[in-house]
Parts: C-alpha cells; sequence; structure tokens
C-alpha cells in the first residue's frame, strides 16, 4: 500500500454551495501528455466544482516557490498560475489553491522548515505575498511521520498568522493507518483546521503481487492483519473515531484505475496472483495506471468487466491484464457512504484524467465528475443518515425508537448494537465523556463486529 507525505492546505472564505464541498484537483505535469491527453487551464470548467487545487509548487530555502518552467508568467507569455486563477473572473465562487510538495518532492525541506518557530513565522508571512500575488486563495505542504509534533504547531502557527487576514486552513491526509497513527495528532489538529481531504485511495497497486482495486469501500473477509485496514470505511472512520468532525471531511474520489500483469489468465477475480503493472496508457504512459478515458478505450475494445458486491468496486481484464477502477456506480456507492456519515464533501484526484474532451467516453465532458457533482448537489439528503449525537456516556435517543442503554466497554471505538441484530452499530467518541453516535448498515448486512464493517448476514455473528 503506498500513501502520500503528510500535507495541508491554507485558504481563504469559503463560499459552500449547498452546504457541500467538490475540490477537485489539476496538474502541471499534464500538459506534457501527448495529443487530445494534454491539460492546460483552457480545459477547465470552472463551474464544475467548488475548489480547483493546482498541483504542485515546491518548499525552496524555506520560502514558497513554483516548480514548471512556465508555472509563472513573463513579460512576454503568461503561466500557468495566471491562466489558472482567471477562471475565478468566469466563475467569481471558485476557489482556487495552490498545492505544495506531492509525493515526488520528499520531506527534507518540510522537516527543516518547521524545526524552529522563526521559519515556520517567515514562511507563513511570505506565503501570503505569494499567494496574492499569483491571486491563488490556497496553499499546501507537505512532511514526513517523524514532524508529527512539530506538524501541529505548524498549524498553529500557520492559523493564527493566516486566520485575521480571513484565511481558512484545511489539510489533505493520508489513509493509511500506520501513517495515521505515526503522523497527525488527529484531535489536535482537527481544532484549528477548517475542512481535511482524505486521500481514500491507492490502496492497492501493482507494488503488490496480487490483484486489487486502488479505492475499495469496504474489506474482503478474507483480509486479515493489516490488509483489512485498506479501504474506504475504515480510513474515514478511523479519523471519526480519532477525534475528526465528519462535517469537516472531504472523501476522496478517483478518475483513474490501477492495472497488473496477470501471472495466470484463468485466475482474474480480485485477490489473484500478478506479476508486475500492466502496459501503459498511450496518454498517461506509466505502466500500472490509465486514466478514465483511456478506461473507457480498454473496455470499448472488449475487455471483461466484473462487479465486486463486497468490495462495492468495479474491474476488468482481458488476456494477461487486470484493472481495478472506479465507474458511476462504485462512485455512487461512496457518495451514498459520504451522505451516510454526513461528509462535508468530496475531493476528486484529478481533473485531467476524466475525459475532459468528452471524445473517448461518449458521455459528455468530464463525465464522472458531473456525475459526482449531480450526486452531492441535487440529492443533499440522503435515506442513509445517523442520529444526532449525544453528550452522554451511556444513553442515546433515537428519533425512531426509544432510549437504548449503549455502553463504551473498550474505550472510544465502533461497537454493533446488539439489542437491534446487529443492524445498528454506534461510535464511541472522545477520551472520557463519550459522543456516542448511532448508524445503521445497508439493507441485507449487518455490523461485524471483528472487522469493524458492515458484512454479510452469513459472515456475522451477532
Amino acid at each position: 500500500m503506498h500513501f502520500s507525505i503528510l500535507s495541508f492546505s491554507l485558504l481563504f472564505l469559503i463560499n459552500k454551495i449547498n452546504g457541500t464541498r467538490i475540490v477537485c484537483y489539476t496538474t502541471n505535469w499534464s500538459q506534457y501528455r501527448p495529443n487530445e491527453g494534454k491539460f492546460l487551464p483552457e480545459n477547465i470548467d470552472p463551474f464544475l466544482c467548488t475548489h480547483l487545487i493546482y498541483a504542485f509548487a515546491v518548499i525552496k530555502d524555506g520560502l514558497l516557490a513554483s516548480f514548471e518552467w512556465n508555472d509563472e508568467s513573463t513579460a512576454s507569455t503568461r503561466g500557468l498560475y495566471e491562466r489558472t486563477t482567471d477562471l475565478k473572473k468566469i466563475n467569481p465562487n471558485l476557489k482556487v489553491l495552490l498545492s505544495v510538495g506531492g509525493w515526488n518532492f520528499g520531506s527534507a525541506e518540510f522537516s527543516r522548515l518547521v524545526s524552529d518557530s522563526a521559519s515556520m513565522q517567515r514562511f507563513g508571512t511570505e506565503s501570503v505575498n505569494f499567494l496574492n500575488k499569483y491571486k491563488f486563495d490556497a496553499n499546501r505542504e507537505g512532511s514526513s511521520p517523524q514532524d508529527k509534533i512539530n506538524y501541529t504547531k505548524f498549524i498553529q502557527i500557520m492559523r493564527d498568522l493566516y486566520e485575521p487576514q480571513s484565511l481558512l486552513l484545511c489539510a489533505t491526509l493520508a489513509a493509511g493507518k500506520s501513517v495515521i497513527d505515526s503522523a497527525y495528532e488527529v484531535d489536535k489538529i482537527i481544532n484549528n483546521l477548517n475542512f481535511v481531504n482524505i486521500m481514500t485511495y491507492d490502496y492497492h497497486g501493482a507494488w503488490e503481487p496480487f490483484t486489487g482495486v486502488p479505492a475499495p469501500l469496504y474489506s474482503r473477509p478474507e483480509e486479515t492483519g493489516e490488509a483489512q485496514f485498506f479501504n474506504v470505511n475504515f480510513t474515514i472512520n478511523y479519523f471519526i473515531e480519532k477525534g475528526a468532525v465528519a462535517e469537516k471531511i472531504n472523501l476522496g474520489l478517483i478518475t483513474y484505475g490501477r492495472t497488473f500483469r496477470l501471472r495466470n489468465p484463468a485466475l482474474n477475480q480480485i485477490g489473484s496472483p500478478a506479476n508486475g503493472p500492466g502496459s501503459p496508457g498511450q496518454f498517461t504512459r506509466d505502466s500500472g495506471f490509465l486514466a478514465s478515458y483511456e478506461i473507457c478505450t480498454r473496455l470499448d475494445q472488449g475487455w471483461t468487466e466484473r462487479w465486486n458486491d463486497i468490495q462495492q468496486v468495479s474491474y476488468a481484464f482481458f488476456n494477461d491484464q487486470w484493472l481495478g477502477f472506479d465507474n458511476e456506480r462504485s462512485l455512487k456507492s461512496k457518495i451514498d457512504f459520504l451522505k451516510f456519515l454526513n461528509l462535508g464533501g468530496a475531493m476528486v484526484w484529478t481533473m485531467d484524467m476524466d475525459d475532459f474532451s468528452g471524445n473517448f467516453c461518449k458521455k459528455g465532458r468530464y463525465p464522472l465528475i458531473n456525475f459526482i457533482r449531480s450526486e452531492i448537489m441535487n440529492d443533499a439528503s440522503s435515506t442513509l443518515t445517523s442520529t444526532s449525537p449525544t453528550s452522554s456516556t451511556t444513553t442515546l435517543t433515537s428519533a425512531t425508537m426509544p432510549p437504548i442503554d449503549l455502553e463504551c466497554p473498550n474505550g472510544p471505538g465502533y461497537y454493533a448494537n446488539r439489542q437491534s441484530g446487529c443492524k445498528k452499530f454506534y461510535l464511541c467518541s472522545g477520551s472520557e465523556n463519550f459522543r456516542i453516535y448511532e448508524f445503521e448498515c445497508p439493507n441485507g448486512l449487518l455490523f461485524d463486529q471483528d472487522i469493524l464493517a458492515c458484512n454479510y448476514e452469513s459472515q456475522v455473528n451477532c
């Protein structure tokens, strides 16, 4: 499992649409893709997302700095920064953020930056000037897990610097349990953050010796040990258990797939033996990876597509090539999950890997992001809702049932409500005076105390 480095975002006051955020990434290296894969700021629909994040800038000598040769404008050319922030002239409600760091940047510069308060103060002050110069509404950093305590201090310093200037502070955080435990003081940083983007993807890829989808909603029954944590359900609920407020969380969604080369083409299920990455795409040109528009081409060429009901994901195969990806069906399951937990919105990686031209999937421009937007914005309510939290340590009153005694015998965490036949479950959040949230599994599923997730009735011992 691969996870990106520790990161955060800083941004101006947010104008919410229907109280929900759709945060979309765009990348400065997508300009180098050939022909119809080439992506520039002029390809962006400025009305599609509430927030646009431009990736990536870097930290150089303790200050914010551009990375690509054409990020900044010159006397003769308009740079990508200016061409991107100009989209706010078309849609004044759009917020454009500058993302700093990324997985290829490393953590040395950030570690040096947070090593003393003076450096952090200098960075915060100078970053305001940099952002205002290029008309960005935000920026984002990267660090390493050993910077856990310094990261908390840094967020506090940045909040103190930015709040007087009407800036809000947000973070983009990794999804792995080991990274969450080692890198984030969730209950401390959440108080100084206005929202967080969780990178709930890349749980599986060609770095593993078996096939797996990049963003499974739930775990498979046969997954044990660390593998049982490699799913969206666990990550989001673990953040909430650690103290994150649901309304501050944006659920990470993807517009790409991960590919493998099968050891035996006859064994083509999730978890089948694999021998490295699949063949590269025509436009993205990276082994083990396909943009959604490249996936559409393969499905049109006769790949066999399958659905996994347990993990609520799609996969496809052709000869020795195997692909795990998200489509409208799997995205619908994730958006239902988002609504079920009353999350604050979605974060999409990336705009340039959706079918931005509309020439490949035959569903118009940006079919996946348009689907995400439609599902989130046009249906603010959900049939899957949680009850309001209480401050009691033992009692929860529901609008649909009489008061029930709910206990937290092992401290914070998830527990099956056995009085409901495990149809319902609840979260004990906090340290002493627990806040209790109650939830209900979808039809046909019961809460499995062993894996801390909703599972098929036949698999649950209630």
